[in-house]
């Protein structure tokens, strides 16, 4: 499965993409930080949830299971849902922005 990405925002603690994969295009958020259902209603944008999509959330907790946890949910998204990624440090963080395909900047 090949993803492309480009950054579409900053908030504290993370940013936002729009993600390409497979023909489909949707929102993702990646949040540096334990995982908290409770964010992420501060996290996404109301008008992200335009017609009824689902929001999707999941932790990235180790750089050797990153592809695996990524795949996992893109793999049950339909193309107008949100998903917001946990990352649990900043190896992970940086593991997932290089799998979604955004270019790591040195």
């Amino acid at each position: 499965m090949e993803i492309l990405s480009r950054q579409t925002g900053e908030f504290e603690y993370g940013v936002s993409l729009l993600a390409e994969c497979d023909g489909a295009s949707f929102a993702v958020y990646l949040v540096l930080g334990a995982p908290d259902l409770d964010a992420i209603a501060d996290i996404v944008p109301p008008e992200a949830l335009a017609e009824g999509a689902a929001i999707h959330a999941a932790s990235v907790d180790a750089v050797g299971s990153a592809q695996e946890q990524i795949d996992e949910v893109l793999e049950n998204m339909n193309p107008t849902d949100v998903v917001v990624f946990f990352c649990a440090d900043a190896d992970c963080f940086a593991a997932a922005l290089d799998l979604l395909g955004v270019p790591i900047e040195e």
